[in-house]
């Protein structure tokens, strides 16, 4: 059965956006999963009824290409497509477009299913994943992973917060784009703008531990540079991912 997709209208608000005047790539993310959660909602299967299931869902993995960073004030359509699913992986897609029908962002997600007691990754109930009229694939994706460091140029540590903690009882995945991001400066962040990222989740962080985020700065062309990333706990990996940038052009910087 062709599954069915899921649109909403968003008007972008200025505490969504970051001193540049555009979307920060964590909100991006943010945003397109406010999609996923409403679609949820909409088939009667919200975060907070899966959660009294004893389970949860969890992201292992994120790919986006970004044409361009939604505004301040700028009204947007976000689209996610349950796209498929084999019993221990959906794999979703996101789209971001103007008010011209321009693609601005695409996204792909690889979801799982976790048991809240146990913290593992459990075998996808039929019933959990019938309402989105996902197609059934018998593969899993080999989808292409962020490479380790080769060298730390930044670093800094963050304490888990309760800010910092979602319905799943660990750290929200869109604070490790913060953490990532957070340890290129200031110059960096404003000189050049995101354009593509593949973000790879290893192992939950829980609230009270430490959390380093080290970061490797790779000049790629006069107008382009590959950051490299690694979110560790106690020296175990986390989360790892690289980042492809492009040098911001004057029209983007507020």
């Amino acid at each position: 059965m062709e599954s069915k997709g899921f649109s909403e209208k968003h008007r972008v608000t200025y505490y969504e956006t970051d001193m540049n005047g555009t979307v920060g790539l964590g909100r991006l993310v943010d945003l397109m999963m406010l999609s996923c959660n409403d679609q949820s909602d909409a088939v009667g299967l919200s975060s907070e009824k899966v959660n009294q299931m004893g389970l949860g869902w969890i992201v292992t993995q994120n790919m986006i290409d970004i044409k361009r960073l939604p505004r301040r004030n700028e009204t947007i359509y976000i689209t996610t497509h349950a796209k498929s699913y084999n019993r221990y992986f959906c794999y979703r897609d996101f789209w971001i477009h103007d008010i011209r029908k321009q693609e601005l962002a695409h996204m792909h997600a690889v979801f799982a299913l976790m048991d809240q007691n146990e913290r593992k990754i459990v075998r996808i109930p039929e019933d959990l994943i019938e309402p989105y009229h996902s197609e059934y694939a018998t593969k899993i994706e080999r989808l292409p992973l962020p490479k380790e460091l080769e060298r730390i140029d930044r670093q800094k540590e963050y304490e888990v917060r309760f800010w910092d903690i979602d319905i799943n009882q660990h750290v929200n995945n869109v604070h490790y784009f913060e953490w990532m991001l957070d340890a290129l400066d200031l110059d960096f962040l404003i000189k050049y703008q995101p354009v593509s990222m593949n973000i790879e989740y290893k192992k939950e962080i829980r609230y009270g531990q430490k959390a380093v985020s080290q970061a490797q700065i790779t000049m790629t062309g006069v107008e382009t540079v590959t950051t490299f990333h690694e979110i560790k706990v106690n020296d175990e990996l986390s989360c790892r991912a690289v980042c492809d940038w492009k040098l911001r052009k004057e029209e983007w910087i507020i």
